[in-house]
């Protein structure tokens, strides 16, 4: 644990008796199996989850998922070494073998304790991100997960996103948005030099997607996860707003830009990401955002869309125009200034 913060370190010596242990090795007189759940319901909540994911299966013990929303299923054929996936719905506990081991993110404290960023969680682990609290979360279950280096998902290249720029502007929640008119900006910017780019979302879920497809942007159409996978992996570098598809870009390796809400409790730092931040909200925003987060739920006991979707689509930004939002405030110079750092640095290797 010396490498660990000091807080990490308490947290493991607090819950070390009654910590579960992940095996290093296997021994084949006894049949046990590894299960393990993500730390939310969304997409990106299993992207951040797979180094630990992956360092179980690493140590030879037959893995599995726990899905835990459909957002979370169809990238189980890119997960090598998997040995396969269950809804959270139909797992059933008790029906475990004594050697199994059922590692259920959620069920620490750092996830219960208090809702992640709020001021009680900043005042208890200051400058805390998801790496942190997963890495807190990991040491203590005994999981050797590595989030400094990350492990790849195998892809098969995408011509038409060969050298292309992605934009990834739709989310679920539009206060997460980033403005159809910096989006249309930048592409003319981009376009200036030479740029190829290309749009990858559900215009028939996102306004901001469909707003940028009417402006005339190039679709790349990904009906399935393991598409988006595909195109994001083949592509140059990714413009993203705080969703699943840019952790999964992260997770890829991709140079990124990251574009935050002043809360960046998913920021993922890495030499290829850059992440620009909003100023602070309106606080009437801030204000929804602490009051409606199930921070004491450990399982979910349904599997559908709108359960994750709820939260999102229910909170619309308290600012009365667009230039006043605070993601408005990102400016186009800024992200511009993003790529060209990660494309030289892209380049250099």
């Amino acid at each position: 644990m010396g490498k660990l913060p000091l807080e990490m370190q308490l947290i493991a010596l607090r819950y070390h008796s009654r910590r579960l242990r992940a095996p290093n090795f296997v021994r084949k007189d006894v049949e046990l199996a590894n299960y393990l759940a993500p730390v939310a319901n969304g997409l990106g909540d299993l992207i951040v989850s797979l180094p630990a994911l992956q360092a179980l299966i690493a140590t030879g013990v037959p893995t599995h998922l726990i899905t835990r929303s459909p957002f979370q299923e169809g990238l189980e054929s890119r997960i090598e070494g998997l040995a396969g996936a269950i809804r959270e719905i139909q797992f059933e506990t008790a029906e475990l073998k004594p050697a199994d081991h059922y590692f259920n993110l959620r069920n620490h404290p750092l996830q219960t304790d208090h809702i992640w960023a709020s001021p009680e969680f900043e005042q208890q682990y200051p400058g805390y991100k998801i790496n942190h609290v997963l890495k807190g979360i990991c040491a203590d279950f005994g999981i050797n997960a590595d989030f400094e280096h990350l492990s790849p998902l195998p892809f098969r290249a995408r011509a038409e996103a060969k050298d292309t720029v992605i934009f990834i502007p739709g989310s679920a929640g539009i206060v997460k948005c980033w403005p159809t008119q910096h989006w249309l900006s930048l592409a003319e910017e981009l376009r200036a030099r030479g740029q190829k780019l290309a749009v990858l979302g559900q215009p028939d879920r996102s306004t901001i997607v469909r707003d940028c497809l009417n402006a005339g942007l190039m679709h790349i159409e990904t009906p399935t996860i393991i598409d988006a996978l595909d195109v994001i992996s083949s592509s140059q570098c990714v413009i993203a707003v705080d969703t699943g598809l840019m952790h999964l870009a992260v997770h890829q390796m991709m140079p990124t830009v990251s574009l935050f809400r002043y809360n960046v409790m998913f920021q993922r730092d890495y030499p290829h990401v850059v992440s620009l931040v909003a100023p602070r909200c309106h606080q009437k925003c801030i204000d929804i955002e602490f009051s409606a987060v199930p921070n004491k739920v450990i399982q979910f006991d349904r599997f559908k869309e709108n359960e994750n979707l709820t939260y999102w689509e229910t909170w619309k930004c308290a600012a009365e125009k667009w230039e006043e939002s605070c993601m408005s405030a990102i400016t186009v110079e800024s992200v511009l200034e993003a790529v060209n750092r990660l494309t030289m640095k892209r380049r250099a290797r």
